[in-house]
Protein backbone atom coordinates (compact mmCIF):
# COMPACT_ATOMS: atom_id res chain seq x y z
CA UNK A 1 0.00 0.00 0.00
CA UNK A 2 2.80 2.42 0.95
CA UNK A 3 4.72 1.55 -2.23
CA UNK A 4 1.66 2.16 -4.36
CA UNK A 5 1.09 5.53 -2.69
CA UNK A 6 4.70 6.58 -3.22
CA UNK A 7 4.63 5.48 -6.87
CA UNK A 8 1.36 7.30 -7.39
CA UNK A 9 2.75 10.49 -5.85
CA UNK A 10 5.90 10.25 -7.99
CA UNK A 11 3.94 9.84 -11.21
CA UNK A 12 1.66 12.74 -10.36
CA UNK A 13 4.70 14.93 -9.64
CA UNK A 14 6.33 14.01 -12.95
CA UNK A 15 3.07 14.56 -14.78
CA UNK A 16 2.59 17.99 -13.28
CA UNK A 17 6.10 19.10 -14.28
CA UNK A 18 6.37 17.44 -17.67
CA UNK A 19 4.68 20.14 -19.71
CA UNK A 20 5.92 23.19 -17.86
CA UNK A 21 9.69 22.87 -17.67
CA UNK A 22 11.06 25.19 -20.38
CA UNK A 23 13.92 23.89 -22.46
CA UNK A 24 16.61 26.58 -22.55
CA UNK A 25 19.74 25.45 -24.38
CA UNK A 26 22.17 28.15 -25.45
CA UNK A 27 20.93 29.62 -28.72
CA UNK A 28 22.89 32.25 -30.66
CA UNK A 29 21.46 33.88 -33.78
CA UNK A 30 24.04 36.65 -34.14
CA UNK A 31 26.00 34.52 -36.64
CA UNK A 32 23.38 35.49 -39.23
CA UNK A 33 24.19 39.19 -38.89
CA UNK A 34 26.38 40.87 -41.53
CA UNK A 35 30.10 40.69 -40.81
CA UNK A 36 30.28 44.48 -41.24
CA UNK A 37 27.45 47.03 -41.24
CA UNK A 38 26.01 47.93 -44.62
CA UNK A 39 27.72 51.08 -45.85
CA UNK A 40 26.20 53.51 -48.32
CA UNK A 41 27.80 56.56 -49.92
CA UNK A 42 25.45 59.49 -49.15
CA UNK A 43 26.30 60.99 -52.52
CA UNK A 44 24.95 57.85 -54.23
CA UNK A 45 21.90 57.34 -52.02
CA UNK A 46 18.54 56.90 -53.80
CA UNK A 47 16.76 60.16 -54.49
CA UNK A 48 13.16 60.76 -53.45
CA UNK A 49 10.65 58.84 -55.57
CA UNK A 50 9.16 62.04 -56.94
CA UNK A 51 12.50 63.42 -58.07
CA UNK A 52 12.45 64.65 -61.68
CA UNK A 53 14.30 62.44 -64.15
CA UNK A 54 16.40 63.96 -66.89
CA UNK A 55 14.64 63.95 -70.31
CA UNK A 56 17.65 62.33 -71.99
CA UNK A 57 17.45 59.43 -69.54
CA UNK A 58 13.72 58.97 -70.11
CA UNK A 59 14.38 58.92 -73.85
CA UNK A 60 16.87 56.08 -73.44
CA UNK A 61 15.50 53.97 -70.55
CA UNK A 62 12.01 53.00 -69.29
CA UNK A 63 10.85 54.73 -66.13
CA UNK A 64 11.03 51.54 -64.02
CA UNK A 65 14.61 50.88 -65.07
CA UNK A 66 15.59 54.41 -64.11
CA UNK A 67 14.15 53.85 -60.65
CA UNK A 68 16.29 50.72 -60.35
CA UNK A 69 19.26 52.84 -61.36
CA UNK A 70 18.20 55.35 -58.72
CA UNK A 71 18.31 52.60 -56.09
CA UNK A 72 21.92 51.92 -57.07
CA UNK A 73 22.79 55.63 -57.11
CA UNK A 74 23.38 55.40 -60.85
CA UNK A 75 21.47 58.32 -62.29
CA UNK A 76 24.51 60.65 -62.47
CA UNK A 77 26.59 57.83 -63.94
CA UNK A 78 23.98 57.08 -66.60
CA UNK A 79 23.82 60.74 -67.58
CA UNK A 80 27.59 60.78 -67.95
CA UNK A 81 27.45 57.59 -70.01
CA UNK A 82 24.92 59.10 -72.41
CA UNK A 83 27.06 62.23 -72.71
CA UNK A 84 30.17 60.21 -73.54
CA UNK A 85 28.28 58.06 -76.04
CA UNK A 86 26.99 61.20 -77.81
CA UNK A 87 30.50 62.63 -77.82
CA UNK A 88 31.90 59.41 -79.26
CA UNK A 89 29.36 59.53 -82.08
CA UNK A 90 30.30 63.12 -82.87
CA UNK A 91 34.06 62.66 -82.48
CA UNK A 92 34.83 58.97 -83.04
CA UNK A 93 38.21 57.68 -82.00
CA UNK A 94 40.05 55.37 -79.63
CA UNK A 95 40.05 57.86 -76.73
CA UNK A 96 36.28 58.40 -76.97
CA UNK A 97 35.66 54.66 -77.16
CA UNK A 98 37.83 53.99 -74.12
CA UNK A 99 36.00 56.72 -72.17
CA UNK A 100 32.66 55.09 -72.96
CA UNK A 101 33.94 51.65 -71.93
CA UNK A 102 35.29 52.99 -68.65
CA UNK A 103 32.03 54.69 -67.81
CA UNK A 104 30.06 51.58 -68.74
CA UNK A 105 32.33 49.61 -66.40
CA UNK A 106 31.57 52.05 -63.57
CA UNK A 107 27.85 51.55 -64.17
CA UNK A 108 28.21 47.76 -64.20
CA UNK A 109 30.26 47.87 -61.00
CA UNK A 110 27.52 49.80 -59.23
CA UNK A 111 24.93 47.30 -60.48
CA UNK A 112 27.12 44.44 -59.26
CA UNK A 113 27.26 46.10 -55.84
CA UNK A 114 23.46 46.37 -55.78
CA UNK A 115 23.15 42.73 -56.86
CA UNK A 116 25.53 41.64 -54.11
CA UNK A 117 23.66 43.73 -51.54
CA UNK A 118 20.37 42.09 -52.50
CA UNK A 119 21.98 38.64 -52.20
CA UNK A 120 23.45 39.55 -48.80
CA UNK A 121 20.05 40.57 -47.41
CA UNK A 122 18.44 37.44 -48.85
CA UNK A 123 21.18 35.29 -47.29
CA UNK A 124 20.63 36.90 -43.88
CA UNK A 125 16.89 36.26 -44.10
CA UNK A 126 17.54 32.67 -45.14
CA UNK A 127 19.95 32.16 -42.24
CA UNK A 128 17.51 33.56 -39.69
CA UNK A 129 14.67 31.51 -41.12
CA UNK A 130 16.72 28.30 -40.96
CA UNK A 131 17.77 29.07 -37.37
CA UNK A 132 14.14 29.54 -36.29
CA UNK A 133 13.07 26.39 -38.11
CA UNK A 134 15.90 24.33 -36.63
CA UNK A 135 15.09 25.36 -33.06
CA UNK A 136 11.37 24.76 -33.70
CA UNK A 137 12.17 21.20 -34.82
CA UNK A 138 14.29 20.74 -31.70
CA UNK A 139 11.38 21.78 -29.47
CA UNK A 140 9.00 19.52 -31.41
CA UNK A 141 11.32 16.56 -30.80
CA UNK A 142 11.45 17.37 -27.09
CA UNK A 143 7.66 17.49 -26.97
CA UNK A 144 7.42 14.20 -28.85
CA UNK A 145 9.74 12.46 -26.39
CA UNK A 146 7.83 13.88 -23.43
CA UNK A 147 4.52 12.70 -24.90
CA UNK A 148 5.97 9.22 -25.38
CA UNK A 149 7.15 9.10 -21.77
CA UNK A 150 3.76 10.22 -20.52
CA UNK A 151 2.09 7.56 -22.64
CA UNK A 152 4.39 4.85 -21.25
CA UNK A 153 3.73 6.01 -17.69
CA UNK A 154 0.01 6.01 -18.36
CA UNK A 155 0.08 2.47 -19.76
CA UNK A 156 2.20 1.30 -16.84
CA UNK A 157 -0.11 2.81 -14.26
CA UNK A 158 -3.14 1.40 -16.03
CA UNK A 159 -1.60 -2.06 -16.02
CA UNK A 160 -0.48 -1.74 -12.39
CA UNK A 161 -3.92 -0.58 -11.34
CA UNK A 162 -5.60 -3.47 -13.14
CA UNK A 163 -3.23 -6.02 -11.63
CA UNK A 164 -3.63 -4.51 -8.19
CA UNK A 165 -7.41 -4.75 -8.23
CA UNK A 166 -7.10 -8.38 -9.36
CA UNK A 167 -4.47 -9.77 -6.99
CA UNK A 168 -5.37 -7.80 -3.85
CA UNK A 169 -7.92 -9.56 -1.65
CA UNK A 170 -8.53 -6.68 0.73
CA UNK A 171 -11.44 -4.62 -0.62
CA UNK A 172 -10.17 -1.21 0.63
CA UNK A 173 -6.81 -1.91 -1.02
CA UNK A 174 -8.61 -2.85 -4.23
CA UNK A 175 -10.47 0.46 -4.15
CA UNK A 176 -7.24 2.34 -3.44
CA UNK A 177 -5.41 0.66 -6.31
CA UNK A 178 -8.26 1.15 -8.75
CA UNK A 179 -9.10 4.74 -7.87
CA UNK A 180 -5.49 5.86 -7.36
CA UNK A 181 -4.34 4.27 -10.60
CA UNK A 182 -7.26 5.76 -12.47
CA UNK A 183 -6.49 9.24 -11.19
CA UNK A 184 -2.87 8.96 -12.23
CA UNK A 185 -3.86 7.75 -15.69
CA UNK A 186 -6.24 10.69 -16.06
CA UNK A 187 -3.57 13.13 -14.86
CA UNK A 188 -1.04 11.73 -17.32
CA UNK A 189 -3.59 11.87 -20.13
CA UNK A 190 -4.33 15.53 -19.39
CA UNK A 191 -0.62 16.34 -19.39
CA UNK A 192 -0.22 14.93 -22.89
CA UNK A 193 -2.66 17.61 -24.06
CA UNK A 194 -0.55 20.38 -22.54
CA UNK A 195 2.94 19.36 -23.58
CA UNK A 196 4.75 22.39 -24.94
CA UNK A 197 8.43 23.21 -24.51
CA UNK A 198 9.66 26.79 -24.75
CA UNK A 199 13.02 28.38 -25.37
CA UNK A 200 14.69 31.78 -25.14
CA UNK A 201 15.27 32.91 -28.74
CA UNK A 202 16.87 36.38 -29.01
CA UNK A 203 17.03 38.41 -32.22
CA UNK A 204 18.33 41.87 -31.42
CA UNK A 205 18.69 42.55 -35.16
CA UNK A 206 15.16 42.00 -36.43
CA UNK A 207 14.55 42.33 -40.18
CA UNK A 208 10.82 41.70 -39.73
CA UNK A 209 10.26 44.74 -37.51
CA UNK A 210 10.73 47.48 -40.12
CA UNK A 211 8.51 45.61 -42.58
CA UNK A 212 5.67 45.31 -40.07
CA UNK A 213 5.99 48.99 -39.13
CA UNK A 214 6.37 50.00 -42.81
CA UNK A 215 9.02 52.52 -41.79
CA UNK A 216 9.93 55.18 -44.37
CA UNK A 217 13.61 54.74 -43.45
CA UNK A 218 14.98 51.39 -42.29
CA UNK A 219 17.65 50.98 -39.65
CA UNK A 220 18.58 47.43 -40.67
CA UNK A 221 18.04 47.19 -44.44
CA UNK A 222 20.53 48.82 -46.84
CA UNK A 223 19.05 52.02 -48.32
CA UNK A 224 19.12 50.62 -51.87
CA UNK A 225 17.19 47.46 -50.96
CA UNK A 226 14.73 49.33 -48.73
CA UNK A 227 14.06 51.77 -51.58
CA UNK A 228 13.18 48.88 -53.89
CA UNK A 229 10.97 47.29 -51.24
CA UNK A 230 9.04 50.46 -50.38
CA UNK A 231 8.52 52.03 -53.81
CA UNK A 232 5.19 50.88 -55.23
CA UNK A 233 6.66 50.82 -58.74
CA UNK A 234 8.39 47.54 -58.01
CA UNK A 235 5.37 45.60 -56.73
CA UNK A 236 3.34 43.35 -58.99
CA UNK A 237 0.33 45.69 -58.96
CA UNK A 238 2.22 48.97 -59.02
CA UNK A 239 -0.14 50.53 -56.46
CA UNK A 240 1.27 49.48 -53.10
CA UNK A 241 4.82 48.62 -52.09
CA UNK A 242 6.30 45.16 -51.62
CA UNK A 243 6.60 45.87 -47.90
CA UNK A 244 2.91 46.78 -47.64
CA UNK A 245 1.83 43.73 -49.62
CA UNK A 246 4.01 41.47 -47.47
CA UNK A 247 2.44 42.79 -44.30
CA UNK A 248 -1.05 42.22 -45.73
CA UNK A 249 -0.19 38.60 -46.55
CA UNK A 250 1.04 38.07 -42.99
CA UNK A 251 -2.31 39.31 -41.72
CA UNK A 252 -4.51 37.48 -44.20
CA UNK A 253 -2.90 34.04 -44.28
CA UNK A 254 -2.67 33.08 -40.63
CA UNK A 255 0.59 34.42 -39.20
CA UNK A 256 -1.08 37.48 -37.67
CA UNK A 257 -4.70 37.18 -38.70
CA UNK A 258 -5.94 39.22 -35.71
CA UNK A 259 -3.13 41.66 -34.82
CA UNK A 260 -5.46 43.84 -32.68
CA UNK A 261 -6.50 41.02 -30.36
CA UNK A 262 -4.65 40.44 -27.09
CA UNK A 263 -3.07 37.25 -28.39
CA UNK A 264 -2.16 38.94 -31.66
CA UNK A 265 -0.53 41.87 -29.86
CA UNK A 266 1.51 39.50 -27.69
CA UNK A 267 2.68 37.55 -30.74
CA UNK A 268 3.51 40.76 -32.62
CA UNK A 269 5.57 42.02 -29.67
CA UNK A 270 7.47 38.73 -29.67
CA UNK A 271 8.03 38.53 -33.43
CA UNK A 272 8.95 42.16 -34.02
CA UNK A 273 10.80 42.89 -30.79
CA UNK A 274 14.26 41.79 -29.60
CA UNK A 275 13.08 38.24 -28.97
CA UNK A 276 11.84 36.29 -25.98
CA UNK A 277 10.33 32.96 -24.98
CA UNK A 278 9.13 31.06 -28.04
CA UNK A 279 7.18 27.86 -28.48
CA UNK A 280 7.75 25.57 -31.46
CA UNK A 281 4.65 26.84 -33.27
CA UNK A 282 5.67 30.48 -32.76
CA UNK A 283 9.14 29.76 -34.13
CA UNK A 284 7.60 28.19 -37.22
CA UNK A 285 5.50 31.34 -37.72
CA UNK A 286 8.69 33.40 -37.55
CA UNK A 287 10.46 31.06 -39.97
CA UNK A 288 7.59 31.28 -42.47
CA UNK A 289 7.58 35.09 -42.33
CA UNK A 290 11.35 35.26 -42.85
CA UNK A 291 11.15 32.86 -45.79
CA UNK A 292 8.36 34.88 -47.39
CA UNK A 293 10.35 38.10 -47.02
CA UNK A 294 13.42 36.37 -48.41
CA UNK A 295 11.47 35.41 -51.55
CA UNK A 296 10.36 39.03 -52.00
CA UNK A 297 13.97 40.22 -51.77
CA UNK A 298 15.14 37.59 -54.27
CA UNK A 299 12.52 38.81 -56.76
CA UNK A 300 14.26 42.19 -56.84
CA UNK A 301 16.78 40.53 -59.13
CA UNK A 302 14.13 40.65 -61.86
CA UNK A 303 14.15 44.44 -61.70
CA UNK A 304 17.93 44.49 -61.93
CA UNK A 305 17.99 42.09 -64.87
CA UNK A 306 15.73 44.36 -66.90
CA UNK A 307 18.15 47.30 -66.53
CA UNK A 308 21.19 45.15 -67.34
CA UNK A 309 19.57 43.91 -70.53
CA UNK A 310 18.85 47.45 -71.64
CA UNK A 311 22.45 48.49 -71.00
CA UNK A 312 23.71 45.58 -73.09
CA UNK A 313 21.36 46.48 -75.92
Amino acid sequence: MACLARYTALCLLLASCAGRVPVRPSVLTAYCDPVAPYRADPALAPQATGAALAPELLARFPHRSLLVANAAGLLPHLQELLRLEAQARQQPGLAAEVAVLRQRQRVQTRLLLLRTTISSVAAELDCQGEAASQVANYLAQQDSRRTQRLTVWSLGMGAASGIGTTVLTNQPLQYTAGIGGGLVVVALGIQTLHVGSTIEFPHARNLLADVWAEKPVSTVFPPSVWYLLTDSTFSYNGHTSIVHNTRLRWQRYGQLAQPDSKQGQQLAALLFGPGGTYSASQLMVRADMLNELQAAVHLLDQQLLELLQQLVE
